[in-house]
C-alpha cells in the first residue's frame, strides 16, 4: 500500500514528538493538554491515549470529534486538524494496542522512554502503585488538514500574576501554546515563542491562517517535562482575546495547574489516580478489579 506524502509527513512528525499539544473544543471554548502521540501504520491514524483516571480529553473528543494536534517537525511545528474516534470498550485490549505502537516506533529517545515506562508498569512495584495507569482509552485521529507553524525554537514564559504564574514556575516552562477555535469549530493552535505580558495580558501574534476576533474565547497552555516524562508541570489558562491599541492580546480569566516534580507530587498523583479510576468505573456501573495484577500483588 502506497503511503501518501502527507501521511508520511504526519507519521514522521509523530515519531519526532515525545509530546504534542492536543486541543479539543466545547462549542467555541478550546482546551489543550500535552500528550504523547503514536502512529498506527495499520490504520494510518494518529493515536493518543488517556488513563481512565484522567479521561477528560477523551470524553471531550467523544462529545465533539473536531480536534487538533500540534506536532514537532525538525525546527518548526506541524499543526494537524482531524476527527477523533474514542475507543473505550476494552481498556485492557487497548493497552495491548499501545504496546504494539511503542514497538513500531523507530529507535529514538522517545521510544526508549516509552519502553522503560512500560517495563516499570510491569514490575511488582509498578503494579502496586500504578496498576490503574496501565489501562488505556484510545483516541484515534483521522487527519483532515495540516499546516506549518514556524517557530524560532525558543520559548520564554514571563512571570504572569494575573494567570497565577509566579517567577519560579515561569522559569521551568519551555513550551507555550495559544489556541482558539475557527468558524468550523476546529481548535487552532500555534506556538508562543517570546511571550510578552503587559497589564496582565499576553501579547498574541497568531499565524496568517488563524484570525481571532475581539472577545473570542481562547486558552494558553504552558508546560515542560524531562526526557523520560517522569517529571512534568503544566498550566492551562482560559480567557478571551481582546483588541487593544497595540493589537491582539489574551486576557486570562482562570487557570488550572498540574505538577509532578517532587515525591509529594508523585504520591498525590498515585492516590488521585486510584480514586479517580474507581470513580470512572463506578460512574459506568462497573467495579474496578485489578486482575491479573492482584495475583501479582498477592504473590509479592
Amino acid at each position: 500500500m502506497t503511503v501518501s506524502a502527507a501521511t508520511e509527513r504526519i507519521r514522521d512528525a509523530v515519531y519526532d514528538s515525545l509530546t504534542a499539544e492536543f486541543a479539543t473544543a466545547r462549542g467555541d471554548r478550546p482546551a489543550v493538554v500535552p500528550v504523547t502521540p503514536f502512529f498506527d501504520r495499520e490504520r494510518e491514524v494518529v493515536v493518543v491515549t488517556a488513563a481512565p483516571a484522567f479521561a477528560g480529553k477523551a470524553e471531550q473528543a467523544a462529545a465533539n470529534p473536531r480536534m487538533s494536534l500540534l506536532l514537532r517537525e525538525d525546527e518548526s511545528r506541524l499543526h494537524l486538524t482531524g476527527r477523533a474516534t474514542v475507543r473505550d470498550a476494552d481498556l485492557e485490549a487497548n493497552t495491548a494496542v499501545v504496546e504494539r505502537l511503542i514497538r513500531d516506533e523507530p529507535p529514538s529517545p522517545k521510544r526508549t522512554a516509552m519502553v522503560e515506562a512500560a517495563e516499570f508498569l510491569g514490575t511488582r512495584l509498578g503494579l502496586l502503585l500504578l496498576d490503574w495507569y496501565g489501562l488505556r482509552i484510545l483516541v484515534e485521529i483521522r487527519p483532515t488538514a495540516i499546516d506549518e507553524r514556524p517557530t524560532d525554537g525558543t520559548t520564554t514564559v514571563p512571570t504572569w500574576s494575573a494567570a497565577g504564574v509566579d517567577s519560579g514556575e515561569a522559569e521551568t516552562y519551555d513550551q507555550m501554546v495559544a489556541t482558539v477555535t475557527d468558524d468550523a469549530g476546529y481548535p487552532r493552535s500555534w506556538p508562543v515563542s517570546s511571550a510578552t505580558v503587559r497589564d496582565g495580558r499576553l501579547r498574541l501574534t497568531p499565524p496568517d491562517d488563524v484570525t481571532p476576533v475581539d472577545g473570542q474565547p481562547a486558552c494558553v497552555l504552558a508546560h515542560w517535562h524531562d526526557a523520560d516524562l517522569e517529571k512534568l508541570e503544566q498550566r492551562l489558562i482560559r480567557g478571551r482575546c481582546r483588541e487593544d491599541a497595540r493589537g491582539l492580546v489574551f486576557d486570562p480569566a482562570s487557570s488550572f495547574h498540574l505538577r509532578n516534580r517532587t515525591a509529594r507530587d508523585r504520591l498525590r498523583f498515585i492516590v488521585d489516580g486510584k480514586r479517580r479510576t474507581r470513580t470512572y468505573f463506578a460512574d459506568r456501573g462497573q467495579t474496578y478489579r485489578p486482575v491479573p495484577r492482584l495475583r501479582t500483588l498477592i504473590e509479592w
